[in-house]
């Protein structure tokens, strides 16, 4: 996936060819205009309440408790940012192609990942300090009780529904397997659909104790903690018990240097059966000298949040071969952009 920008008409196209405009200011300021705008929608209300209908802008208004300015100046940007449309009468709804994303009814509903911005809209806001000094902002190191677990867990299980019985219908399990862990699983949404595919399959959530906390809670609103226990601790120091029949390492990778990604994969050996399944899912960059695409960007996040990256395919594989796997599949997911789904055995 790229990002860039589209010229509205042929003026506005011959400028770009020629390089008149300056494009590095338009992405810093529309790309925030836009980001922003997308968030207040969301922490507003204004989705929700488009969802039960079109609405003017002046009832709108005065159901949300906004000013009327505002509202009509945010509809008018959510128009820009294709997330609501201007009908003929006048008044506004979602657009066709966003309601499945904001809809709150909606199963594909994303709100809670857009509301989860602000929190990473802050940790942006200290870029430069850590390209400055190295030193990351240690997402995983506030308290158990801090909201910001809710918010970060919640986003990340909206993302898992979207893709989770893509990546699990590509992961193969010994036959008549009992056992999956599941590797800083969070949510434990991935975990539950592979249970729900595999019978008699059982799987345990190992992840810190704020992240346990939250998505116990998902895992027991769907009625499924008869499939899935979620375990508090270090994915790094914890005792692994097994042996599994499968293991889920999903999205982690990112967070780890190279060193602790082969320790942690050493680890897993002992934790896994003989003929048993590691799947690995991940953000991977395309090789440094073709940044062609938005996933550079991917991995300046996780050197901010993680002081780790976004690896390449031949990385991960190494880390993989360092650690004594074989891998049987790679395979890009479709709901996951950047992601790429590797099922491994023992060598």
């Amino acid at each position: 996936m790229r990002l860039g920008l589209k010229a509205d008409n042929l003026l506005e196209r011959v400028a770009d060819w020629l390089n008149l405009a300056p494009k590095p200011l338009a992405h810093a300021f529309f790309g925030m205009m836009a980001s922003r705008t997308l968030m207040a929608g969301v922490r507003l209300g204004v989705y929700g309440a488009l969802a039960d209908g079109a609405a003017t802008s002046e009832a709108l208004a005065a159901r949300l408790k906004l000013s009327p300015e505002g509202m009509r100046s945010l509809l008018e940007a959510l128009i820009a940012c294709e997330a609501v449309e201007r009908q003929r009468d006048g008044r506004y709804r979602l657009a066709p192609r966003s309601k499945r994303w904001l809809d709150p009814r909606s199963p594909q509903y994303v709100g809670a990942f857009l509301e989860f911005n602000y929190a990473q809209w802050d940790w942006w806001s200290q870029v430069e300090g850590v390209v400055r000094t190295g030193e990351a902002v240690d997402i995983h190191g506030f308290a158990p009780e801090d909201p910001r677990w809710r918010d970060y867990i919640h986003a990340m299980h909206q993302l898992a529904r979207l893709a989770a019985p893509e990546v699990t219908s590509a992961i193969p399990l010994p036959r008549g397997a009992k056992t999956l862990l599941d590797l800083g699983g969070a949510h434990g949404w991935f975990a539950a659909e592979m249970c729900r595919r595999n019978r008699g399959l059982k799987a345990t959530v190992l992840d810190l104790e704020g992240s346990v906390r939250v998505g116990r809670d998902i895992i027991a609103c769907a009625g499924l903690s008869h499939l899935v226990t979620h375990q508090a601790g270090d994915i790094l120091t914890s005792d692994l018990g097994g042996p599994y029949d499968g293991v889920l390492l999903f999205q982690v990778m990112h967070h780890l240097t190279p060193a602790q990604n082969v320790a942690l994969l050493r680890r897993i050996r002992g934790a896994l059966a003989p003929k048993g399944t590691l799947a690995v899912l991940e953000y991977l960059r395309e090789d440094i000298q073709d940044p062609s695409s938005s996933a550079p960007l991917i991995g300046l996040h996780y050197f901010v949040t993680s002081g780790a990256a976004a690896y390449t395919p031949a990385e991960v594989e190494g880390f993989l071969d360092d650690a004594g796997y074989r891998i049987e599949s790679s395979r890009p997911i479709r709901h996951l952009p950047l992601q790429t789904l590797h099922v491994a055995r023992l060598d």
